[in-house]
């Protein structure tokens, strides 16, 4: 069953950067897929390079496009490039067709690498077989993820496990169940050979637990709830992640190999391997064609911030507040989703406040204000002086409203409002949203939004216009277990271990002192809860998406609760469009795309 792949890595032709200890960025001019299983040396290179095509999703703005993006937490803003992930109308344009051509090309370069180093691997004279083994089960392992990825997203199209090297054009579908029977059969592969932990050097290797990890998953998405309670509550009792009491720690760019993460896609803060360009050791740039969509570091700094210095209150961009791309913005849903009083996630994902950090920028009172319509004279000796320090908060975002007897505006015809006393800007959840849940444009128009920072801010970055962080991206964290494992149990009726699982999650996303306010009773706990459990907890890390297509939500919630959305979303949007590019080298394409494109 072949098709025409558009885009094929040989062995060992190029590799870029991951960690800077296992995955070294090195130009192999000179291996073939023969040559490249003379040596151990030379197949650890193409083990390294299996795992470069996560970068492509991971990180970057592909893959947040395609799994946050449109769903019940999340529009487009004021920057959005492909609007036609956030709202399903339109996929004819060339930035929605080169994202898609991107990543189909990218995953089936992965899945070709993969196959490759499994056909393989036998021939290569190991030093240890213990190492061969191990090795096996981490491609084994990214051979079913990439499977899992290509079929999540695309349904039954083209599969294979055995390595192409030339182009095929014939068109031909596998049906998912294929997909998933090679998935388990390469986790379970997978297990046999690899260990329960690495080295520090080797931090960003498939392990024991990560295996465990992606069965417990997989199984939930094939409805065996029995397996994925099993393997998500061994990976939560046998091993030695736990869940972190203070939230923004998880997410501290200082601790981002922290006791909560069972598996990251890594990356570095060596500039060797953030460039855009790479060279050869002669110093010659080399295949550069699509390696923008992978390479460099995690982009969430950029994507998920706002343009605070366009509201001109007492801020320029600086290197800690960041460079906003401001790509989506969150429905309005997503924050009433949190109860901020007891749920630490909440502030710890949100920033709503931002501090002056130029005098420049202050601006400075004037002889009167409006308060509720009505006009106050302020004193003399205030005129003119600046309405707050470098250091004070310049902006404030409110999640509820705030009484109009504590906002201020200089004229009743201007947008925002002020703290009638302290000066910063207030722009709170009625200003953000209308009635309907719809952004309110005539007020923020789409680019002053509660911005999720705190997951990915990265003040370590070496300047302001460095797009590129060495943040790790999360693949699977140890909360995500209990969510599995809860899900899991409570498919089979097993209400009070689900409940269990559900309250010593949120018990430890508590605010201090409100353990209690944060557990619930047997009969809250249903689908939908955890479905909003998993939005608090696990919002723009490349799931949503999925998570409501599995449950069969994905049209229901969409419609109840992103307005922009709402009018396009049909069912048949579970599956992605296969791009235009694919199409077209294909010999017998008619009737290959996906139903309703």
């Amino acid at each position: 069953m072949k098709q025409r792949i558009s885009y094929f890595l040989l062995a060992g032709i190029f590799l870029l950067a991951s960690c800077e200890d296992f995955l070294q960025e090195e130009y192999l001019s000179g291996e073939n897929s023969e040559s490249i299983t003379t040596s151990e040396q030379t197949f650890e290179t193409l083990i390294n390079a299996c795992y470069i095509t996560l970068r492509a999703f991971y990180g970057k703005e592909n893959g947040w496009d395609l799994t946050e993006a449109g769903t019940d937490l999340y529009t487009f803003g004021l920057d959005n490039r492909s609007q036609g992930f956030t709202t399903y109308q339109n996929f004819t344009g060339a930035e929605e067709q080169e994202r898609m051509n991107a990543l189909w090309r990218e995953l089936y370069k992965g899945l070709n690498t993969c196959n490759l180093a499994l056909r393989d691997i036998d021939e290569v004279p190991f030093s240890s077989e213990v190492v061969r083994e191990q090795r096996r089960g981490e491609v084994a392992f990214l051979r079913a993820y990439y499977l899992w990825m290509i079929t999540e997203i695309w349904g039954g199209v083209h599969f294979t496990t055995e390595p192409t090297q030339t182009a095929i054009h014939d068109a031909n579908r596998t049906p998912v169940e294929t997909f998933y029977d090679q998935i388990f059969t390469d986790l379970y592969t997978a297990k046999a050979g690899l260990p329960i932990e690495v080295g520090t050097a080797d931090y960003g290797r498939i392990t024991l637990p990560v295996a465990e990890a992606m069965l417990a998953r997989t199984h939930l998405y094939r409805e065996h709830y029995d397996s994925a309670a099993f393997y998500a509550n061994r990976v939560i009792n046998e091993y030695n992640y736990q869940l972190l009491d203070d939230w923004s720690q998880i997410w501290d760019i200082e601790n981002i190999q922290n006791d909560e993460i069972i598996w990251s896609v890594n990356y570095s803060d060596n500039p060797v391997f953030t460039s855009a360009q790479f060279t050869d050791a002669n110093g010659d740039i080399y295949n550069t064609a699509g390696l923008i969509q992978r390479d460099g570091g995690n982009t969430g700094h950029v994507m998920w911030e706002i343009r605070y210095e366009n509201l001109s209150w007492g801020m320029v961009r600086d290197l800690e507040n960041g460079r906003g791309f401001q790509r989506w913005g969150p429905t309005k849903f997503f924050l009433d989703l949190y109860d901020e009083t007891v749920d630490e996630r909440f502030y710890g994902s949100f920033k709503n406040v931002w501090y002056a950090n130029s005098q420049t920028a202050i601006p400075k009172w004037r002889p009167f204000i409006f308060v509720d319509g009505e006009r106050i004279t302020l004193e003399r000796e205030k005129w003119a002086e600046p309405m707050f320090e470098i250091g004070d908060t310049a902006i404030l975002f409110s999640k509820t409203p705030v009484p109009e007897s504590e906002k201020a505006r200089f004229s009743e015809d201007d947008l925002f409002y002020f703290h009638p006393e302290k000066g910063y800007i207030i722009i709170d959840i009625n200003d953000m949203y209308l009635e309907d849940g719809s952004f309110n444009n005539a007020v923020i128009n789409r680019q002053f939004y509660f911005p999720i920072t705190k997951k990915y801010e990265d003040p370590t970055r070496p300047e302001l216009t460095t797009q590129f962080s060495k943040r790790d991206a999360y693949v699977f964290r140890i909360s995500e277990m209990y969510l599995i494992a809860a899900e899991a149990e409570l498919m089979q009726g097993n209400t009070g271990a689900a409940l269990e699982l559900i309250n010593t999650l949120r018990e430890t996303r508590s605010v201090e002192g409100q353990e209690d306010a944060m557990r619930i009773e047997a009969g809250d706990l249903d689908l939908d809860f955890i479905l909003d459990e998993r939005a608090r907890e696990l919002a723009t890390e490349n799931q949503r998406f999925f998570d409501l297509k599995r449950t069969g939500t994905l049209v229901d919630r969409i419609q109840a609760n992103n307005p922009d959305a709402a009018p396009f979303i049909q069912e048949f949007h579970g599956l992605r469009f296969i791009p235009q590019n694919q199409l077209d080298a294909m010999f017998n394409a008619e009737g290959y795309q996906n139903p309703g494109y």
